[in-house]
């Protein structure tokens, strides 16, 4: 039997897949982990990963002091 699931395709490179990775531990919001540049997550979670990650990526950006 066939299952379909809809979902939306994100594309990145393996650092920020970790990133999602480490998020869907605590939300589960993927569907499938398709290969080292892709997963398929659900559609009703994307701003929220989009939001995560981008605050995820600013805690890791460092700043040069003078």
């Amino acid at each position: 039997m066939v299952k379909a699931s809809k979902g939306i395709l994100i594309s990145c490179d393996p650092a920020v897949k970790q990133i999602i990775l480490n998020l869907n531990d605590r939300k589960r919001f993927i569907i499938q982990d398709l290969d080292l540049q892709h997963i398929l997550v659900s559609p009703d979670s994307v701003q929220t990963i989009k939001f995560e990650v981008e605050k995820e990526l600013e805690r890791n950006t460092f700043q040069i002091l003078d």
